[in-house]
C-alpha cells in the first residue's frame, strides 16, 4: 500500500478510533498509544487490496489491542465517557437542567462499567460510531445472527442496569 494512502486513512479514521479507544480504556495517553500502534500494523500488514474494509478491520485492530491492553492491567478502569460534552454550558439550561444532565452521563458511564468488554464493544461501535451491522460482524468476527443477537442482549442489560441504579436512588 502506498504512504499516501495510509495518510488518508489515519486522516480519515485516526479521531473516530481514538474515540472508541478512549472511551474504552479512559485514558488520552493509552488511546493514543493504541491508535498508533493500530496504524503501526496497518502499515506493515494491510494489503492494498484491503483498502476496500480498511474501517472495520481498523477497528479490529483496535479492538485486539484493547483486549490485550486491559488484560495486562491490576487496576481499577477509569472510563471518562462524555456522552454529551459541550465545552461550556448552553447558557439556555437552567442548573437543574445541567445537574440532571451530569448525573445521567455519570450513571451511563457507571453503567458501562458493570458491562462485559463485548457489550461495551459493541454498543459504542453501534450507538456512538455508528457502525453497519456488517462493519460489526468483521470487527467482532460474528456472523449477521450474532451481532444482532448479542447488540440486543447489550442493550436489554444496559437497560436493566440503569433502571437498577435509578431503583438504588
Amino acid at each position: 500500500m502506498r504512504s499516501d494512502l495510509y495518510a488518508e486513512l489515519f486522516k480519515q479514521y485516526q479521531s473516530s478510533l481514538h474515540l472508541y479507544l478512549y472511551r474504552m480504556c479512559g485514558s488520552q495517553e493509552t488511546a493514543e498509544e493504541l491508535v498508533q500502534e493500530t496504524f503501526y500494523r496497518a502499515m506493515v500488514s494491510m494489503k492494498a487490496e484491503h483498502a476496500s474494509y480498511a474501517r472495520a478491520w481498523l477497528y479490529k485492530v483496535a479492538r485486539h489491542l484493547f483486549i490485550d491492553w486491559y488484560r495486562k492491567q491490576r487496576s481499577e478502569l477509569q472510563m471518562n465517557r462524555e456522552l454529551e460534552q459541550q465545552g461550556t454550558e448552553n447558557t439556555y439550561r437552567s442548573p437543574e437542567e445541567v445537574l440532571n444532565a451530569r448525573e445521567r452521563t455519570i450513571r451511563i458511564q457507571q453503567v458501562m462499567k458493570k458491562l462485559p468488554e463485548q457489550y461495551r464493544t459493541i454498543l459504542l461501535l453501534r450507538e456512538m460510531n455508528e457502525l453497519s451491522y456488517k462493519e460489526l460482524g468483521e470487527i467482532l468476527d460474528m456472523n449477521m445472527n450474532q451481532v444482532k443477537v448479542t447488540l440486543f442482549r447489550a442493550r436489554e442489560r444496559f437497560k436493566a442496569e440503569m433502571l437498577q441504579m435509578k431503583g438504588d436512588d
